[in-house]
């Protein structure tokens, strides 16, 4: 497949990620995104701190990809009430969305086709990462985190990708260390670890300054809550 062709399916691919999180987010109570937004620290005085829409992106990956013990993800609810055909571009999306993984990788180099490859640092293992926007800007060695969908030959993020400065990784790996898990994959498939990833973001300032060109282009909605709900 030509690169032209694969930005092509790319584009295709982000645009039913984006349709499916939107639904996803709009199903979701604001009381709901505030207490995680409280969480990842983007709430002062009841509201959204200023400034923080684009750090809001953290916030909608985590109330549509993680739920707390015992309750349904909104990802999954989503699934249940659009149930896209499975032989379909829509429906391949839709399974990729609810099997998605937390990572923390590094940029190895460009692909020679598109995008890069990449290496999970916890997990161990390179894949291609199929991202245009990304691809334009990242160096090798440069550390991120997101949560990633297997597109079979390559992976796409689910929207929000976050730098990893020296910073907010310190900041990360100190607090991490109170999951307790088994193994690496246990670890990422703790919702407090991608919670922590997002909040040292937050504290050092990772998001600070990064627009996106379009909402597709996260696969998130244009605009968050901008308060709390009434009490």
């Amino acid at each position: 497949m030509s690169t032209e062709a694969l930005l092509t399916r790319y584009r295709e691919l982000r645009g039913f990620v984006a349709t499916f999180q939107t639904a996803a987010i709009d199903a979701t109570p604001v009381a709901v995104m505030m207490e995680q937004a409280k969480r990842l620290g983007l709430v002062e005085h009841g509201a959204l701190r200023p400034g923080s829409r684009t750090e809001m992106t953290m916030v909608f990956d985590m109330i549509v990809h993680t739920a707390k013990e015992g309750r349904t993800r909104a990802i999954d609810r989503i699934a249940k009430q659009k149930a896209p055909p499975a032989d379909s571009t829509a429906g391949a999306v839709m399974q990729a969305l609810q099997a998605a993984q937390f990572a923390v990788w590094r940029v190895e180099g460009p692909h020679p086709e598109a995008g890069m490859m990449a290496h999970d640092l916890l997990r161990r293992q390179s894949f291609w990462l199929l991202d245009e926007w990304l691809a334009r800007s990242a160096r090798k060695g440069d550390r991120f985190v997101a949560r990633l969908m297997d597109m079979g030959d390559y992976k796409i993020s689910c929207g929000v990708i976050v730098p990893l400065n020296d910073t907010v990784f310190e900041l990360a790996a100190a607090d991490a260390r109170a999951v307790k898990a088994p193994s690496a994959e246990a670890m990422l498939k703790d919702r407090r670890f991608a919670e922590i990833f997002y909040r040292a973001a937050v504290t050092g300032g990772a998001l600070r300054g990064v627009a996106f060109r379009d909402p597709e282009e996260a696969g998130m909605p244009p605009t968050p809550p901008v308060a709390a709900p009434p009490s």
